[in-house]
């Protein structure tokens, strides 16, 4: 993953469920990855599911996540990086990156 692409997906996350956003052509192009790559996380690990959901829906910080998830820091950054790839997959073949 470039740092282009990580950027955009950052950048997506951050504006996810902000008000309109899924109005713009971009948004519902990034909504959907970040909706696939949920969906494809609560099948397939639940654990990286919830990291997305508190990091980024609930705006948690990264010691909190970890502490509740009982991760450590490499699991964690393993895991976040996981799932800015996996967006930017789903947001590829959308058309977004």
């Amino acid at each position: 993953m470039t740092q282009q692409q990580r950027r955009a997906t950052r950048n997506a996350l951050a504006h996810y469920g902000q008000r309109g956003y899924r109005q713009t052509f971009e948004g519902r192009g990034w909504s959907l990855a970040i909706e696939q790559a949920l969906r494809y996380y609560d099948q397939t690990d639940p654990i990286r599911a919830r990291l997305l959901r508190m990091r980024y829906f609930e705006h948690r910080s990264i010691e909190d996540v970890m502490e509740q998830l009982n991760l450590s820091y490499s699991t964690y950054q393993k895991a976040h990086s996981d799932l800015l790839s996996t967006i930017a997959v789903y947001a590829a073949h959308n058309g977004q990156l």
